[in-house]
Parts: C-alpha cells; structure tokens; sequence
C-alpha cells in the first residue's frame, strides 16, 4: 500500500515537473509571448509633435492607443497601416484616396483616441539567427513637422552577455 502511494506521489512530482518545462519551453518564447500578450504602445499627439510609450515584440498582438491633446485636428499614417490593421476602435476617421480605395490615414479630433490593433513580424539576421529590432516610423499627413516612430524589439535570448 505504500508503495502505491509513493508511486503516486512520484507521478505527480513528474508530472508537475513536465507541465512546468512545458510552459517555459513554448519553443523558446517567454511565458509571456506564449500566451499572446497584446503589447501596447501609447502615441500622445501634441499640437508640437508625438509622444511615444512604449513597444511591441515581433507576431504579438499590439494595440497602439492614440490620444489627441492638442488643439487641433491631427492625422497618423504609418506604412504598417496599410500593411495590417486588425481593428480599429474610437474616434479616429479612416481617411482613404481620392478613390476611396488606399489607406492614407486616421484623422482623430481634438481631445479624442482611438485604438488600432496589428501583428508584425521582424526579420531575421540569417548569420545569428537573431530577429532584428524594427524601426516603424508614422508622421502626421497634415502637419509634416509631426514625425515618430515605435519599436519592434526581440526579447528572448541572452540578458546581460555571458
């Protein structure tokens, strides 16, 4: 009867054991990037330029939350607008071409936000193996002394050199 006990204690040690590994594994992800974390990344638009906060890791679901506190209507465009807005939600109004049919910008009103959602990858320095930092510049269409840029940053690897 002991032993059977033991047994089962043995089981379940080892089964902790492969549950844990099996969290931390997820193919050399953090935790956090294996349970699709979205990332966010606040742009605060001035009537003098952008303020940014924040970045985002390369296949995560990233919200980028845009607030207008100036005084005048602003817009945001960004080539990675036109490459893979999931959603957009808020007051910002999607402004296409003449034609109605290209993504040019969001244009959000003084005092309002909005939130647009995406996913973008990173390439990969083939010598290393390493997903290179990617640099995603936006600019406002209207006022064109108003330019930004976020990052998209890997994070798994070596921390601190070894």
């Amino acid at each position: 009867m002991r032993r059977g006990y033991e047994f089962k204690r043995l089981l379940v040690f080892f089964a902790m054991g492969f549950a844990t590994l099996m969290v931390i594994g997820f193919n050399g992800r953090s935790v956090v990037q294996a349970t699709d974390h979205e990332m966010n990344i606040v742009i605060t638009m001035t009537d003098q330029g952008f303020k940014v906060k924040g970045h985002t890791t390369p296949d995560s679901l990233t919200s980028i939350v845009v607030h207008n506190k100036g005084t005048l209507p602003h817009g945001i465009t960004s080539p990675q607008f036109s490459a893979g807005v999931i959603n957009k939600e808020g007051d910002g109004v999607e402004m296409r071409d003449s034609k109605g049919k290209g993504h040019m910008a969001y244009h959000l009103a003084p005092g309002k936000s909005m939130t647009l959602r995406f996913t973008k990858g990173s390439p990969t320095d083939l010598t290393t193996g390493i997903r290179e930092t990617t640099q995603v510049p936006f600019w406002c269409d209207i006022h064109a002394h108003m330019r930004g840029e976020f990052l998209i940053v890997e994070t798994r690897g070596e921390v601190g050199g070894g």
